[in-house]
Order: structure tokens, then sequence, then C-alpha cells
């Protein structure tokens, strides 16, 4: 009789679903999506039950209580990509078990907080906010690990309200932005930081140098600079002193060669562990630095490889090379000399590598989706502590030739040559 009658609810819950597009996840819950369904308006019907609801991708433009009210269950709400151009965080005052919120990708220029106790997660990234709007309810709101914020300008005492607050991420986008006050970020609590800035301005140097001084983890989005390399803030004296971050993840970077290198030597020196650098497009010095001038810093920077740092491990991805007059065999020493563990240099349309002149502390190596041919590491006795080795989508052609490359890495276990010609 029980069994019929757990077939009898299982069946009207069914139907249920089919007529209200709701998805059941786990016993006693209940996901709610209406996105992408050109809503104006927060729909009426939706389910006392709802634990998720997904409005994301409408066109809905204004929140009130009168619409959650009935939802005390409501635990996660994504209102991302719609027209919200106010909110008023009272609207969730009865939703007392609302521990996800995102209103990301709205058009939201004004903000009326109210402490919403339980909340985890607030995204309020990609909006229209002049300053960034944290007000001092968010100081009360203890359990947040999540912040998405954006805004225009940052100044210190931006972050007043929430210096206690235990962090794990602090997410920024910083769109059409005119001013940061130096010392700004380091005032933020958070293991991770991930900001992205205009893609159409000249990068804010010192959102990098107070991010490393913030966050263990930092990624930055959108590192540009066209003015002169003279104009290039460099790094303060007293910031190695000052750096947290042991992962650094920067992406879209274009820059001239003469600022990558003093920031590569800023990172060499602090303790970033792994760097990962995606999108790069390197340029110049179109004179700003004679060629002697920028061989001699290409040299310093051998040197320096040549000596044990924190990184351990590298990652460069997309590499786009706008400077030619110089010999690139330069370059390559560079990175075979380098003293890591890790080096992946992946789709740089890289031709050639050179072996390294002492025993390599290489142990993973991966130069995929370049041009290197049969050449590489022929006669190399110094990558004996290498163990994996990825060399996909180049231009090998002698398996034989391979077969020499590897014969004298006595610790490889692992080769990768797939997709060569």
């Amino acid at each position: 009789m029980r069994a019929l009658k757990n077939i009898y609810v299982f069946a009207c819950v069914f139907t249920f679903m089919l007529c209200n597009s709701i998805q059941p996840t786990v016993e006693n819950e209940f996901i709610a999506n209406y996105s992408s369904s050109l809503l104006t308006n927060v729909p009426k019907n939706i389910p006392v039950q709802t634990h998720v609801l997904d409005l994301a991708h409408n066109r809905i433009s204004g929140l009130s209580i009168s619409e959650f009210i009935s939802l005390s269950d409501l635990q996660v709400l994504n209102l991302s990509h719609n027209l919200i151009t106010e909110l008023d965080f009272s609207v969730f005052i009865f939703n007392e078990d609302l521990e996800y919120l995102d209103l990301s990708h709205n058009n939201i220029l004004k903000v009326y907080c109210q402490t919403l106790a339980y909340l985890k997660h607030l995204d309020l990234s990609f909006n229209k906010f002049t300053a960034l709007p944290i007000c001092q309810e968010f100081g009360k709101m203890i359990r947040l690990e999540y912040l998405g914020l954006s805004a225009m300008m940052i100044r210190r005492s931006d972050f007043r309200y929430i210096p206690h607050l235990q962090l794990h991420t602090v997410f920024l986008t910083l769109e059409d932005f005119f001013l940061y006050e130096p010392q700004s970020l380091t005032a933020l609590n958070t293991k991770s930081l991930h900001i992205v800035f205009a893609a159409n301005q000249n990068f804010s140097f010192s959102l990098l140098y107070d991010g490393m001084s913030t966050s263990e983890n930092l990624k930055i989005v959108n590192l540009r600079y066209t003015l002169s390399y003279k104009d290039f803030p460099s790094p303060p004296l007293m910031l190695l002193k000052k750096i947290k971050t042991t992962a650094l993840l920067l992406d879209t970077v274009d820059l001239q060669w003469a600022i990558i290198l003093q920031i590569f030597v800023l990172i060499w020196y602090s303790p970033v562990e792994h760097l990962t650098v995606r999108n790069l497009t390197f340029w110049g010095p179109l004179g700003e630095l004679t060629e002697y001038e920028f061989l001699a810093l290409l040299s310093s920077l051998e040197q320096l490889m040549s000596l044990a740092g924190s990184v351990k491990v590298l990652t460069l991805e997309h590499v786009r090379n706008k400077v030619y007059y110089f010999n690139q065999q330069i370059l390559y020493r560079q990175f075979s000399e380098m003293n890591i563990a890790s080096l992946t240099i992946y789709d740089a349309y890289m031709p050639h590598m050179l072996c390294p002149n002492r025993t390599s502390s290489f142990q993973y190596l991966n130069f995929s989706h370049n041009s290197l041919t049969d050449e590489l590491f022929q006669n190399c006795g110094t990558l004996t502590d290498l163990k994996l080795l990825i060399l996909q989508r180049n231009k090998f052609e002698s398996l034989s030739k391979v077969s020499f490359m590897t014969s004298r890495m006595k610790s490889l276990k692992y080769l990768d040559m797939s997709s060569n010609l």
C-alpha cells in the first residue's frame, strides 16, 4: 500500500514539474527554472517550496517584497543578465534561508541596504556603479564567502565596513574605470582576488601591486598599456616584503617587452610559485629603448633565471610576438635556463627551444601547438630529471629522431607526440 502511495506522489510531482518547469534535485528540494523566458516581471506562480530559482537572462527591471515573501525556503536566486537599475535588499528580508544571490550583469546604479544574515554568495559584478556599493550592513554578513562588485573608482574608505570578513573570493569588474587610490585593496581579507579591468583602457598597475599584497590567489584580466615605457610606474621598493600571492594568473596581456620584463623580475623575487599568463601579446620597444639596452635587459634576466626563486610552475598560453628585430635565440635561452620544475609554452608559434647549458630542474615540459621540428633537443643530455614531455600539434616527422631525442632523458615516463606531421 505504501509503495502505491509513493508511486502516486511521484506521479503528482512529475506532472507538476511538466506544467511548471520545476525539476527536483534531491528529496524535498526543487529548482524552478525561468531563465531566458523573456520575462519582464518575477512570475507569480512560483511554487512556495522552491529552493533554487533561476530568473537569469530575462528583461526584469524591478523587484518587490511581494514577489518573494512566499518563498520562505529559497536558498539560491539567480537574477543575472536582467535590466534591474535599483536594488533594495529589504526585498529579501523574509527569505531567511537565502545563501546565494546573483545580480551580476544588470544596470544597477543604486543599492538600498539591508542585512541578509545567511548570505554566503553575493554577486553585484558587471553593473553600473560609480563607487563600490559596500554599505555598513555588509559588515554584518559574517557568513559571506564570495563577494562580486563593480565600480568606476576605488577609494581607501570603500572597504572600511568589511575588513573583518573572512572572504574566500572577491571579484571586481572595473569598466570605465578612472580612479584608484593606492593601498585600497589591501584592506580586504580574502584568499582569492579576481579583477577584470576595462578592456580599452590603460591598466592601473597599482591594482597589480596591491592585489599581490592582498590575496594568495590573484587573477587579473586586461593588462593593456599603450603609454610610453618611461611613464610605466615601476613596482615600489618595499613591495616584495608585503606580497602574499603564491598563485598569479594574468589574462589578456598587451604590453611592451620592457614592461613585461620588469613585472617578471618582480614576480621571480616574490613568493609566487605558480605563474600563468594567457593571451599574451608583447611588442616594442619601438624607440623607447635602443636594441643594445633591450638586449642588456634580456641578458640580466638570463642571470636571474639561473637563480633559484619561488616560481615552480610557469605557463604561457596563446602568445603573440610583435618584436622582430632582435635575435630570438636569446629569448629561448632565457626559458631553457629557468630553474623551475614545470614549463608550458602553448600556442606561441615557437619554432625552436634550446637545450639547457647545465643539468636542468625541469620535470614537466609542454610545448604543444607550436612549430617545433625534429631538431628539438638533439644531442641534449641535460634534461635528466624530465618526467613528462608533451609535444602535441607541432611539425615532427621522424620517429627515429624523436627516439634519439628522448634516449638521454633518463627519468622520462610520459611522452605525447600526437597530432604531428
